[in-house]
């Protein structure tokens, strides 16, 4: 099993750093157990929610902001507030599902290249 404090430490640290604009990060299970929240993100109710997106769903709503999908490719999803309230990006792992909300400035490509380097050493570790 990973630390996961260690890790999202890590993550944070490393978004910082490289300027990813990362708000808020989330771990969830393939069974929609919340592994991991950081403190400034409460997504516990929305764990089904968030596993419908990864699942081909085409919006989501997250503290009550609606989010559509705008992008979807091999490395995960990246979904978008119509009203500029920034993007939730699901990265899909062997296990589970890394999720942020990124800021509304942040390059999602960007950032979900960056979140799925850090989602691959996730693989079957939960």
């Amino acid at each position: 099993m990973v630390d996961i404090k260690n890790f999202i430490d890590d993550l944070g640290i490393d978004a910082f750093e490289t300027n990813i604009k990362i708000a808020g990060v989330a771990i969830v299970s393939d069974s929609g157990r919340l592994v991991f929240q950081t403190d400034n993100w409460d997504i516990s109710n929305q764990t089904k929610a968030i596993l419908k997106v990864i699942k081909g769903e085409q919006s989501i709503v997250l503290n009550g902001a609606k989010f559509l999908v705008t992008a979807m490719n091999n490395n995960g999803i990246i979904a978008s507030n119509e009203s500029g309230m920034g993007h939730t990006i699901f990265v899909p792992f062997q296990g589970g599902v890394l999720v942020s909300y990124a800021m509304p400035q942040a390059d999602t490509s960007k950032a979900l290249d960056f979140l799925k380097g850090y989602a691959l050493k996730l693989n079957g570790k939960l």
